[in-house]
């Protein structure tokens, strides 16, 4: 295949901007942000977990406290109502003050082994309402660094694609005029996923750091200028010039 030298050199420029274009967007996909953020979701998550975990505790913590204040009223009513008719004596046998005696000290036990129940239900439901609230702040601070991570994140995303965007502008100007079969041999090089265009430099060095032999080299420098040379083992273009190639940094 024939291609004007500047075409070939016009594709290894279009090349060099998508190599750019990708390592944007590698650095895009694993910016630290995003695994940072990744931590704060699932924090965030668990933390969510454990309020609404502590808000079923508290609304059972607070049913049990409910039954308990229920079970000493009921003991106090009926201590109450058995004084009352102790006190009053009335119609009652020596026998039936005695029973009511008997019932009264029973009752009276019994309202001690409640309101110690009850006393353990009002300190679970404090507990509980004490670890909500916390766990709430708690949620709350996550829920804000995880707003200010995301906005970080959304930021940094912005300024790539706009830098992507910039380069891809310039990178369409250049490959867009090319010709048709030089833009085929090329995206067929970027499907392979391979190498796609390396630039050779006059000692035989690759930009790519693929070592051609000394026939190849040869090959590239006594080629009519127009030809395009294809490494076909690597489906890759290789395109000489003129100069060394740049240290690399």
């Amino acid at each position: 295949m024939k291609a004007p030298r500047k075409d070939q050199l016009q594709l290894l420029e279009v090349a060099r901007l998508d190599a750019q274009i990708n390592r944007l967007e590698r650095d895009n996909q694993k910016h630290p942000l995003r695994e940072n953020l990744a931590k704060l979701m699932n924090g965030t998550a668990r933390q969510g977990e454990e309020v609404q975990a502590t808000t079923t505790r508290l609304t059972q913590a607070r049913k049990n406290l409910r039954e308990a204040e229920a079970r000493s009223a009921d003991l106090q009513s009926q201590i109450a109502d058995r004084e009352a008719k102790y006190n009053a004596g009335e119609g009652l046998t020596s026998r039936d003050l005695l029973t009511l005696e008997a019932e009264m000290a029973s009752l009276r036990e019994a309202l001690d082994g409640a309101a110690e129940a009850e006393f353990t239900a009002l300190e679970t439901v404090e507990n509980e309402e004490t670890a909500l609230a916390q766990g709430q702040e708690k949620l709350q601070a996550l829920s804000g660094k995880l707003t200010a991570e995301r906005e970080k994140l959304e930021t940094v995303v912005a300024e790539i694609q706009s830098q992507q965007a910039d380069i891809r502008r310039h990178r369409d100007a250049l490959y867009e005029p090319l010709a048709a079969p030089l833009k085929n041999l090329y995206d067929h090089a970027v499907a392979s996923g391979g190498y796609t265009v390396m630039a050779m430099a006059p000692d035989g060095s690759t930009d790519g750091g693929l070592r051609l032999s000394p026939v190849e080299v040869a090959a590239i420098k006594n080629k009519p200028a127009d030809e395009i040379y294809l490494a076909e083992e690597y489906d890759c273009i290789i395109v000489p010039i003129d100069t060394a190639l740049p240290n690399p940094a």
